[in-house]
């Protein structure tokens, strides 16, 4: 047994070294002679990348608009639930008190109303004909004693006497006053009407405030039973049984949140896209997407089908299915940038169209690739053989035509690049379809480089 461990560690220490033993050979072979690869032909595609995060299409909050004690919870986190199905129940007691007060107070309110309305109807009837009819007995009466006082003033004075004139003007001058009297009180009688009529409409809006009170209140009372306002996925139950929660009606802070629902049926990637990149994404993205586009570019109803007609479309990946890839379709980008420790960078949502969707969840991290330039069947080089030449231009190195292979002599070939994804470059002149370039060149021994100066000078 001894002797076959020391047999296997011999075996295993042998091979490790023949491994090292032609690494190194290699990697000495290599930075002699060089290393070649082919111009291939093929596709290439200009990608733009960013980091988003998984979002629902749809996020609700539910809050109450009643009060009340927690008292039955019908539907877990997790739970597939449809819009009208019921989630939790409230104590109606508090909302049943609300509603018993608010009939109190429409009761005050229609007793206020018909009592103005008859205050109403008093200062337009009676009152006004009582002080029209008083005004219209005195200005005869007046006139009367006019005519009674001028005339003794008129006569001998021998026919009368102080006394009785006294009487005369003292009478006139009563009268005069009494008509003076019956004059401002019609006037008071005339302005009262619009100051009923005032207290009339202030009834009205009372008793419509307290029938709306009414309304709202009985409507609180129903809603103590909670229902889904959508369909979706029931993502977190926020109370518990006995909880005492806030209605968003009755209080500034907006209510208890008592349950979030996300409809999962429209699954969205936020991304953020460099400022760099924004203006390609932009010239890529379809019209109703870009910020300010014409009032007639509506969103699709169906973002799927809608896909299929698109020729490129955003590729996402996610860390959690990382041999999984999904699609999407450029919904809007937002026009308001995001700055972050001097980054800037611009949000874009991407709605997921494939099948797998569904395998999606919210806050996950995602990863887009939108695809902004794309040529097919194309020449490729990798970027590794690009070089800058004698003259400054850019170009590959190639062996050169009919050198003997141990000379290892290059030839510069000055080409026309154009797309790089950063592995290949899309080539447009200088090299056919299968030459082979180097991306590592070879070194020359002491004797190819007096060989190379020799046929230098006898050039």
């Amino acid at each position: 047994m001894k002797n076959l461990l020391i047999f296997i560690l011999a075996c295993t220490t042998i091979v490790a070294g023949y491994i090292v033993a032609a690494s190194k050979l290699r990697l000495g072979i290599e930075n002699v002679e060089g290393k070649t690869e082919k111009v291939i032909r093929g596709d290439l595609t200009l990608p733009i990348n960013a980091t988003g995060e998984v979002r629902a299409g749809l996020r609700v909050e539910i809050k109450p608009e009643a009060s009340g004690e927690v008292v039955e919870i019908a539907r877990n986190a997790g739970d597939r639930v449809k819009a009208g199905d019921l989630l939790i129940r409230l104590q109606p007691d508090d909302e049943k008190r609300s509603v018993d007060r608010a009939k109190q107070e429409l009761q005050v309110a229609e007793a206020r109303m018909v009592s103005d309305q008859l205050a109403l109807d008093q200062a337009k009837g009676a009152d006004l004909a009582a002080a029209q009819s008083r005004v219209d007995q005195l200005a005869p009466t007046v006139e009367m004693f006019l005519y009674r006082k001028e005339k003794l003033e008129k006569m001998s004075p021998t026919l009368t006497n102080e006394e009785e004139l006294l009487e005369r003007r003292t009478a006139y001058a009563t009268q005069v006053a009494q008509l003076a009297e019956a004059k401002a009180a019609l006037e008071r009688a005339k302005l009262a009407i619009p100051r009923a009529e005032q207290e009339l409409r202030s009834a009205e809006a009372n008793l419509e405030a307290a029938k709306a009170n009414l309304g709202d209140a009985e409507k609180r009372l129903v809603k103590t039973t909670i229902v889904s306002p959508v369909s979706g996925v029931l993502a977190d139950v926020k109370v518990q049984r006995g909880e005492v929660v806030q209605g968003g009606k009755t209080t500034f802070t907006g209510g208890t949140v008592l349950a979030v629902i996300l409809d999962l049926e429209k699954v969205v990637v936020r991304a953020e896209v460099d400022e760099s990149d924004i203006g390609r994404v932009l010239a890529i993205a379809p019209p109703w997407a870009t910020p300010g586009h014409e009032a007639d570019a509506h969103v699709p109803d169906d973002l799927a089908a809608a896909a299929k007609t698109m020729q490129s479309l955003p590729d996402i990946s996610v860390e959690s299915f990382r041999e999984e890839s999904f699609t999407g379709v450029v919904e809007r980008v937002y026009p308001e940038p995001k700055s972050l420790s001097g980054v800037v960078t611009y949000l874009v949502d991407v709605v997921v169209v494939s099948d797998n969707k569904s395998r999606l969840l919210p806050g996950m991290r995602a990863d887009v690739s939108f695809t902004s330039e794309h040529v097919t069947n194309v020449l490729l080089c990798p970027n590794e053989a690009i070089r800058e030449g004698p003259r400054g231009k850019l170009g590959v190195y190639i062996p050169k035509p009919g050198a003997a292979h141990e000379e290892r002599a290059t030839e510069f070939i000055t080409c026309t690049f154009g797309l790089d994804n950063g592995n290949y470059s899309e080539v447009r002149e200088g090299l056919t379809e299968g030459a082979l370039v180097y991306t590592r060149l070879p070194n020359k021994t002491d004797k190819d480089k007096e060989k190379t100066k020799k046929d230098r000078k006898g050039a």
